[in-house]
């Protein structure tokens, strides 16, 4: 029983294909094409990152006046509070 591997090709054995002129240039014209969608991209992806640090730091602004006006508003309930017992 042969126990070899059953694909043995030789890469070297393999006739060479030519690339012909072409082919070269729609290589080329894919890859700069690759090239200006990966920038883009990669712009997209920064404006994204931008637009979610400026909406945290919107939410956490947001956060600390919410907690102001509450404590105000908690301020200001006790000093009616106090104003209607003075007044009894």
């Amino acid at each position: 029983m042969n126990m070899s591997p059953r694909n043995n090709d030789d890469p070297s054995e393999k006739p060479q294909k030519n690339v012909g002129e072409d082919d070269i240039q729609e290589m080329e014209a894919v890859n700069n094409s690759l090239d200006e969608l990966s920038s883009a991209l990669d712009f997209f992806e920064q404006r994204t990152d931008d637009i979610i640090e400026q909406l945290k730091e919107l939410l956490h602004s947001n956060r600390e006046i919410r907690q102001e006006l509450a404590m105000e508003n908690a301020a200001t309930g006790v000093d009616n509070l106090n104003l209607e017992k003075k007044d009894t």
